[in-house]
């Protein structure tokens, strides 16, 4: 069984990754584990406890079986098994650790003005960079449509061999072409070649951009890609399109999937 961990905060950002998710593994044998993370001394969700005689973890609960109860319709009709659990700690850290026992994690990601929002965002980002399994980044205002065509963002070094093999597996699930593209600026150039009997619909493209963000954002919208995929790679590939001030808007404001995976 797949076991999938979609945190939570309650907010209208994580409500829609938790959907695109159910979407996303509809009719499959799959477990959601929906999980909400707190620390009593820092509680940006809710500040303010109107009735403060419930106690914190009371609220929490009352929220979560609100989310679970509001979705229930949906993962009883796409037949996955929905569970939910509340925890103390601290966000990052937790999910890093939960990651070891789960397939993937589904998170929103947004880059609105809202403080509660990017704060969530941010530890999206975060989480993506460090978790061990793959983190799917679900931008706010996105909505679930089949996947027909994948951008996968390429470093010099290509592609793994572990990761394509997860590549083209979770291209052919959904019936989806690849889209292997590799930004890079004018004063480098760059080889790159694929096996010609990969059993999926694919390309190869090199895209000329000053930024990785700028290049794989502008090929996004030529080709109209419902998804994009990146690997880190000793978290080098990743502190460019993170970790860097000018790069880090890239998990906040692209308006596509981003589903991230780890190499070894």
């Amino acid at each position: 069984m797949r076991k999938v961990l979609v945190p939570t905060d309650f907010s209208s950002v994580s409500k829609n990754a938790l959907l695109y998710g159910l979407n996303l593994y509809k009719d499959s044998d799959t477990s959601f584990d929906i999980i909400h993370i707190y620390h009593p001394s820092f509680d940006p969700v809710q500040p303010e406890i109107l009735d403060s005689s419930l106690g914190l973890e009371n609220v929490k609960r009352e929220s979560m079986n609100s989310l679970v109860e509001s979705v229930r319709d949906v993962a009883d009709r796409y037949k996955v098994i929905l569970n939910s659990k509340i925890e103390i700690g601290f966000t990052i850290e937790k999910l890093v650790e939960l990651s070891k026992d789960y397939d993937i994690i589904i998170m929103g990601s947004t880059g609105s003005d809202n403080l509660l929002n990017k704060i969530f965002g941010g530890i999206s980002s975060d989480v993506a960079a460090k978790a061990e399994c793959p983190v799917l980044l679900i931008p706010a205002k996105v909505k679930f449509e089949p996947l027909k065509k994948i951008i996968y963002a390429c470093d010099f070094d290509g592609v793994d061999d572990r990761i394509l093999h997860k590549i083209v597996a979770f291209a052919k699930r959904y019936d989806a072409s690849i889209r292997f593209v590799h930004i890079q600026n004018k004063d480098k150039e760059f080889q790159f070649t694929l096996s010609d009997d990969l059993d999926v619909n694919y390309s190869v493209s090199i895209v000329e951009a000053d930024s990785v963000r700028e290049g794989i954002s502008k090929y996004i919208k030529e080709e109209k890609a419902n998804m994009v995929i990146m690997a880190t790679k000793h978290r080098s590939f990743w502190e460019k399109i993170i970790h860097k001030s000018h790069t880090k808007e890239f998990a906040m404001t692209t308006d596509v999937p981003l589903l991230v995976y780890h190499e070894k």
